[in-house]
């Protein structure tokens, strides 16, 4: 079996398929000549077939680790979004030929070129990874979504079975897989920069429990890390979830596997250009369901983006609006949601019945985009909006188009 320096280990079953896939395809796309090792015990053959044919393409390989007798499934987990996948990665060292392994979770992508964890100096260590943190804020531990291992300390410690024993003595009272390591390596373990396990998703969880300044802390500046790790139930292939890096997830699971492969150019954009779609980017904040001829407008102005932002889950008869693909809802919105809807709002809807909230009309004149309303709907009292009967929607339809230049007779 021919070794590699570059090595991958990922852990999966059958209901994360698409999502380790969408994994490898991030990874492959800046990362060649790599061993993909995926441990599971009900993945068809046929995928991997398929996954053989693709990575030979640039100098990859997938290894098919089938791990199916295990009493894995007796494991306690703290929570229903994870799966006894993640106690495969106790078998890394057994079944992985080479000395140095890569382990990434499957709710993660690869946003860059990983070559510094490849020639890692692990310092006479068994295990680098990424420190962990939680609404308390830093802890000692480490997060095991990302690891990277000498597999050859682990086998020479026989890790696989110590870390078996551990969990069958104390699964039910620690988090999972995570907290066997972390009770195992204790501080014997290299830190990592936060970039290659840049973890998204309690962002939304503490804002959920009142948690503000965790938007002001150093740990979300504005930038593009090189692993993003989509950790706690706000994942971004679920509904209506506001996770950070949401669009880049559906990027790469877009991604054509031939793109991927031959490097076009698209691989170098961004969700929206991979699908087209509208032009231009409307927004309203609300607090009640009763948005004005909202449907109406979704419908007569398709080259229109809308986005609704509330403090509160939306409405059935709101939510099954998004059968009109130009809508998208963000309930329980956060200072991120709101920052990143406003910087690319081309104007400002002004058409929900009840108060109105965050201040938005102020905001928006501050940053001088024009705001439509009905007579009554509307929150502004400086006069500088455009009003409109209720009983003519035909009317903002037409001043729209015209505000984006399009003729007011044809779309």
């Amino acid at each position: 079996m021919k070794l590699y320096q570059k090595v991958i280990a990922l852990g999966a079953d059958i209901h994360y398929l698409d999502k380790v896939e969408t994994v490898i395809k991030s990874v492959s796309l800046r990362n060649h000549n790599v061993k993909f090792y995926v441990f599971n015990d009900d993945l068809p053959s046929e995928w991997f077939l398929l996954m053989r044919n693709r990575l030979k393409v640039i100098g990859s390989e997938i290894i098919n680790v089938k791990k199916t007798d295990h009493n894995l499934c007796d494991f306690h987990l703290p929570n229903a979004n994870l799966s006894y996948a993640a106690f495969f990665r106790y078998f890394i060292a057994d079944e992985v030929q080479e000395d140095r392994v890569l382990y990434l979770d499957s709710d993660t992508i690869v946003n860059a070129k990983l070559d510094d964890l490849f020639t890692l100096d692990l310092q006479d260590y068994a295990t680098a990874a990424v420190q962990d943190f939680d609404q308390s804020g830093w802890l000692t531990t480490f997060n095991s979504g990302v690891m990277v291992i000498d597999a050859k300390k682990w086998r020479e410690n026989r890790l696989t079975q110590s870390l078996l024993e551990l969990t069958a003595k104390h699964h039910e009272h620690v988090y999972g897989d995570q907290g066997i390591l972390n009770m195992y390596f204790g501080d014997q373990w290299l830190h990592l920069d936060k970039e290659y396990n840049f973890m998204v998703g309690l962002d939304q969880f503490l804002h959920l429990r009142g948690n503000s300044e965790w938007y002001q802390s150093n740990y979300y500046g504005n930038c593009e890390p090189k692993i993003i790790h989509y950790t706690t139930e706000f994942k971004p292939w679920t509904h209506l979830t506001l996770t950070r890096f949401r669009k880049l997830w559906w990027f790469y699971y877009g991604l054509n596997w031939n793109d991927v492969l031959l490097g076009s150019d698209i691989t170098k954009r961004s969700f929206k250009e991979l699908v087209g779609g509208p032009l231009y980017q409307a927004c309203i904040f609300t607090n009640s369901a009763a948005m004005e001829s909202l449907e109406y407008l979704l419908s007569e102005l398709p080259e229109v983006h809308f986005t609704v932002l509330a403090h509160t889950i939306f409405a059935p008869s709101v939510v099954d609006l998004q059968i009109h693909l130009n809508l998208s809802l963000m309930p329980n919105f956060n200072s991120f949601n709101m920052k990143e809807t406003l910087d690319k709002m081309d104007f400002y809807l002004d058409i929900n019945h009840e108060g109105e909230i965050v201040n938005i009309i102020e905001e928006v004149h501050k940053r001088n985009k024009p705001i439509f309303g009905f007579d009554n709907t509307s929150h502004d009292s400086t006069g500088r909006s455009q009003i409109f009967s209720a009983s003519e929607p035909d009317k903002m339809v037409d001043a729209i188009r015209k505000f984006l230049g399009e003729e007011v007779n044809g779309k």
